[in-house]
């Protein structure tokens, strides 16, 4: 064949091969019909079946996690009824709300793990996700272990603690930031909870106005009061960092620390500012 009807040579191979390569990644052919590295390929489909056999048995599946999740940390919680007056009490299931951001305290999970409790120690946030559910409901409990039936008042200690089961009773705990133990992002003391039983779990609630603070100890405090959450151990306030948010499985949470932050007037800002909320609709 003459190079001058059909080209040269070496280009129509060239041709020939490309076609061929463009052949085999395409495939053409039904399955069952054994082309190319047809052993591989079979191999390759049954390591991906076992692998997924595997996963399913030992429940690491994606779909498992994320099941397994939302049976125990996210499953439906009920806040205690308000009385009348609205007074919180010793034993009282709650929500944190941050005011300023409408985020409620909870169990920060950085990754869906297949566990049917929280862990101890564990992370905390400020999260948009507000339905009651066990990373979220705390109980107001006494700096002795018991639950008396009496309001909580202004400047009484107490102790903030996880609903049993998912969880798993632990306790808000703070203390003095480190180098190595404070929070990621704002340095500051970093707030989590603990099953430690000590003065590093003991807080109180402040009234938020500074000038009548003194005169508002020793009286009950009310359900949607505005109030600041102090840590008795390092006498600083709970705090809900806007600025700082960190992703997880459950939106985009903000980060919770203890760090007193005060304006020109020596007053808390939004950052300090917190209200106590239980079932009540109309208190929310």
């Amino acid at each position: 064949v003459s190079t001058q009807s059909t080209g040269c040579p070496l280009q129509h191979y060239f041709k020939q091969i490309n076609l061929r390569f463009i052949s085999m990644a395409t495939r053409t052919y039904n399955p069952a019909v054994r082309v190319g590295n047809w052993i591989e390929d079979v191999q390759l489909e049954e390591d991906i079946i076992k692998d997924f056999q595997e996963k399913k048995e030992s429940g690491n599946l994606l779909i498992q996690k994320t099941q397994n999740v939302m049976t125990n940390l996210l499953r439906a919680e009920n806040l205690s009824e308000s009385r009348e007056g609205g007074v919180l009490m010793f034993g009282d299931r709650i929500n944190l709300q941050h005011i300023a951001t409408s985020a409620v305290l909870s169990a920060k999970i950085s990754n869906l793990q297949s566990c049917a409790e929280l862990k101890n120690p564990c992370e905390v946030s400020a999260s948009q996700m507000t339905s009651p559910c066990p990373r979220n409901v705390f109980q107001i409990c006494s700096v002795d272990g018991e639950i008396p039936k009496r309001p909580l008042c202004y400047g009484q200690k107490f102790i903030m603690r996880t609903l049993p089961g998912p969880g798993s009773e632990l306790n808000l705990w703070s203390d003095r930031a480190t180098f190595t133990k404070c929070a990621p992002k704002s340095r500051h003391p970093m707030v989590q909870l603990s099953s430690e039983s000590s003065w590093n779990v003991v807080w109180q609630v402040l009234c938020r106005n500074p000038l009548v603070r003194m005169e508002m100890e020793g009286r009950p405090v009310r359900v949607g009061e505005p109030v600041v959450i102090n840590h008795c151990n390092t006498n600083q306030n709970l705090a809900c960092m806007s600025q700082y948010r960190t992703r997880t499985p459950y939106g985009s949470d903000m980060e919770v620390c203890c760090k007193t932050v005060l304006d020109s007037h020596k007053a808390e800002t939004q950052e300090n500012i917190w209200r106590l909320v239980t079932g009540c609709a109309d208190q929310q």
